[in-house]
């Protein structure tokens, strides 16, 4: 897939914490939830813009081309552990991803995992830093970042439709072990 020539940063020089969060192939909402109890959707915006330049040739979308975003922040508490990012057509919106539009701040991955049509690409990874577009919105909605950040995205279609979702691991939620812990 076009999304993962520069998405693929070798995993292993993730941390090692980290690994198993942006390796999980099943509902990361799942995950969350069952690690951070206070787990819940905090909505920043959904709506036709542009879209960043490593997302043009995954979509199929000219430059010029708006295309249905969302940016969430997924919490436990008051406290961010994932800005995620999800971009589709207008017309996947409107046909296999058309529930994507009355979504509100119920989890995109609650509606995927949900459909049995849906397919998921491998995942792909990288760090991000400043100069990436998704680390300044991490940064605008959430607060002071570190320089890099770990990024995972994967491409869900339903017959030629097709989203693209990335979620970015902020910390301090991911500085800690994989297994319950006490944040938010």
């Amino acid at each position: 897939m076009p999304h993962q020539s520069r998405w693929h940063h070798p995993l292993c020089i993730a941390p090692r914490k980290l690994k198993p969060w942006l390796t999980e192939r099943g509902s990361l909402t799942a995950r969350l939830v069952a690690h951070f109890p206070r787990f819940s959707v905090r909505v920043l915006r959904q709506n036709a813009r542009a879209v960043h330049h490593d997302e043009l040739r995954t979509l199929h979308i000219q430059r010029q081309q708006k295309a249905v975003t969302r940016d969430v922040l997924l919490m436990s508490g008051d406290t961010p552990l994932v800005y995620a990012h999800s971009v589709a057509t207008r017309a996947a919106t409107r046909r296999g991803f058309r529930r994507l539009r009355g979504i509100g701040n119920r989890s995109l991955g609650s509606m995927l995992f949900a459909d049995p049509t849906i397919r998921r690409s491998p995942l792909a990874w990288r760090r991000v830093d400043k100069r990436h577009p998704l680390w300044q919105q991490a940064q605008a909605a959430a607060g002071p970042m570190p320089r890099g950040l770990w990024a995972r995205r994967s491409l869900f279609a339903t017959g030629p439709d097709l989203l693209l979702v990335t979620e970015v691991f902020l910390p301090p939620a991911f500085d800690v072990p994989f297994g319950p812990n006490t944040i938010g």
